[in-house]
């Protein structure tokens, strides 16, 4: 954060006990230095099946997430921009 960052981004995410714990980590610094910065989180879906390596489809795992208010969630693209459509289309159906 001394370096000027704008955001602050939780990536390739394919546990979302390591999201939980990692925005947690966020939350709690952002609480006690009193910054107001931006959080992002990217999960990863692991074959298309649509899950991630612990089995949760993309709209649990922003359902687990979402506590966090991060301003943007999205997936990466470990299938392909083609094949990740469907999953960027029902994570973006069920996300405020």
């Amino acid at each position: 954060m001394d370096g000027g960052a704008d955001i602050l981004m939780v990536e390739t995410i394919f546990d979302t006990l390591n999201a939980k714990a990692a925005l947690y980590a966020v939350g709690e610094y952002l609480e006690v230095t009193g910054l107001d910065v931006p959080v992002f989180v990217s999960g990863t879906l692991v074959d298309q099946s649509g899950r991630t390596l612990s089995g949760q489809t993309g709209e649990a795992f922003y359902a687990s997430i979402r506590h966090a208010k991060p301003m943007c969630v999205g997936l990466n693209c470990a299938l392909g921009a083609k094949h990740m459509t469907p999953f960027v289309e029902k994570l973006a159906k069920c996300v405020e």
